[in-house]
């Protein structure tokens, strides 16, 4: 059973890569307390599926040209660094990805940390923070 609904979740995730900001940063924020519910909880599941959803929605992040279309005017300029903290925010959901699979969930939960400031770094850029 859990295989089925981690498996229909991976699949509603995969097909929900969206280019509409806000649905794509809902997207980010359910994979986020997906994340934090799988840690509290000790649901591997839960964290692996969140990791996913995030990895998912943070593809339409994969240049400076796409960053910016997302950026407001004046803060363009800036795309180098916030498509910088969209790649801090795949190695971080990577070595959490790996450090799961070797059932080492305490260095796991400790980059839910870098991964939530990787995503406060760029949101500050965007609302001038």
């Amino acid at each position: 059973m859990k295989k089925l609904v981690l498996s229909l979740s991976v699949f509603a995730v995969l097909g929900l890569h969206a280019t509409d900001i806000n649905t794509n940063m809902q997207s980010m924020r359910d994979g986020l307390l997906e994340i934090q519910d799988g840690f509290l909880y000790n649901n591997k599941d839960a964290v692996v599926a969140g990791i996913k959803k995030i990895k998912v929605s943070n593809e339409i992040f994969h240049d400076k040209e796409s960053v910016a279309k997302y950026l407001p005017k004046e803060k363009k300029k800036m795309s180098s660094v916030t498509l910088m903290s969209a790649k801090r925010l795949n190695t971080d959901l990577d070595a959490m990805s790996e450090y799961i699979a070797d059932n080492k969930m305490l260095e796991a939960a400790e980059l839910h940390s870098d991964v939530m400031k990787d995503c406060t770094r760029c949101h500050a850029i965007v609302r001038g923070w």
